[in-house]
């Protein structure tokens, strides 16, 4: 796959459930917003990658921010995937939050604020529905993303493992993986803002994912549900006969 002006951008592959069954290779693909890309990116992803669909999990205030550039023959939808949106104006857009003055009370806000928004985000959540539904549609390839394409994306591409059959362990290690393709953009971002060295500890767990955030929603869904079968019935309607499918279309 070449690479394109999208960070966090790839797909979700060759992880291999219980029965052998192993992720196709560009079929599920994730990133950040789509608001540097270029011509010859637009091109590539539609013709090559097959993308048809663009997921939006912003709201629209934090989509203003930096729009997608939408190739001429997708379908673009955006569902806000945040459910804690009374908490702050900026949803998940940790950059907008960063700017200006930062201090440890700020931080400690931001931080709380996560881990509310991973507690609730795999619950009945809109713009996952509509995630499944597009998978299940099978017309065209999918690209869900919401701004560095970690928390909301995160957790939807957990989801879309647990569905079909993953392992807990591989799931986690899908999350984390973000961190090795935004490593190079937060350390240009943070120099941009001029956030202090001595500060730049306390802005990792805002500008990285963290395990203990993926885990908030993991034993959330844990509380609730006996096991993720149950969870993706109850919560998204993907019954058996889904979940067989899913993973005819999407693994081999």
């Amino acid at each position: 796959m070449r690479e394109l002006k999208i960070r966090n951008f790839r797909d979700v592959s060759g992880y291999q459930n219980q029965d052998g069954q192993v992720m196709k290779k560009n079929k599920i693909f994730r990133g950040a917003s789509l608001d540097q890309i270029t011509f010859d990116d637009a091109l590539y992803m539609e013709k090559e990658l097959g993308i048809h669909y663009i997921l939006d999990y912003r709201d629209e205030k934090e989509s203003l921010m930096s729009q997608d550039i939408v190739f001429p023959n997708a379908i673009y939808e955006r569902i806000a995937a945040l459910q804690v949106k009374e908490a702050t104006d900026e949803g998940f857009d940790f950059g907008s939050m960063l700017q200006g003055e930062m201090t440890l009370e700020k931080l400690k806000f931001l931080l709380s604020y996560v881990s509310e928004g991973y507690k609730t985000m795999a619950f009945d959540n809109p713009a996952y529905h509509k995630l499944f539904e597009l998978l299940l549609r099978n017309d065209g390839h999918v690209y869900f993303h919401c701004t560095a394409g970690k928390d909301r994306t995160g957790v939807s591409a957990f989801l879309i493992m647990m569905a079909l059959g993953m392992s807990e362990e591989d799931g986690i290690q899908e999350y984390l993986l973000s961190n090795e393709y935004l490593k190079v953009f937060n350390e240009a971002f943070c120099d941009e803002l001029q956030i202090p060295a001595d500060m730049r500890k306390y802005c990792e767990p805002l500008l990285y994912v963290q395990k203990e955030n993926i885990m908030y929603t993991i034993n959330s869904i844990k509380e609730r549900y006996s096991d993720y079968n149950v969870f993706l019935e109850k919560e998204y309607g993907i019954d058996e006969e889904k979940r067989k499918l899913l993973r005819k279309i999407y693994c081999e």
